[in-house]
């Protein structure tokens, strides 16, 4: 069956990632990665990988300028988001970056993606939710306590 015609007989269902969310058709699955200075993973399913960073350094949409990008602003859960796709389908980084409160933002993006996948991400980052909570593992623990003198 090809990705048009699943998208259209699709349910789609909510993939929680923690503090954001998407709806993703059926039969797709969120990964948490390891990071190195922010919360990563990935949303997989019809032949697509849409990676997330999700932290103060999430700034992947970077090298995505004028005029081989074609950048769009749009609202997306109350929130200004910066969707970038590539003028030449199949070639390049399609994603959206928006920014949270504080220093924070999410960057979600796939990478060579075909018309169809990149239409089908387009209709996944309108789904972004925000607000909920960081997974614990990526939470830091307390400070230790401060070290007693010694007497």
């Amino acid at each position: 069956m090809a990705l048009g015609q699943f998208r259209k007989a699709a349910v789609w269902h909510k993939l929680d990632a923690g503090p954001f969310s998407i709806s993703a058709p059926s039969g797709w699955e969120f990964h948490q990665l390891t990071g190195v200075d922010s919360y990563v993973g990935e949303f997989v399913g019809d032949g697509v990988t849409l990676t997330f960073d999700f932290g103060r350094y999430s700034t992947e949409l970077r090298h995505a300028k004028k005029p081989a990008y074609i950048i769009t602003k749009k609202f997306i859960d109350g929130r200004t988001a910066r969707v970038v796709s590539p003028r030449t389908s199949g070639n390049g980084i399609t994603g959206v970056l928006v920014h949270l409160d504080g220093h924070d933002a999410l960057c979600l993006w796939g990478i060579n993606l075909s018309v169809e996948q990149e239409a089908l991400a387009f209709k996944i980052f309108e789904t972004l939710r925000f607000g909920g909570p960081m997974p614990p593992s990526l939470i830091p623990p307390p400070p230790p306590p401060p070290a007693k003198k010694a007497e």
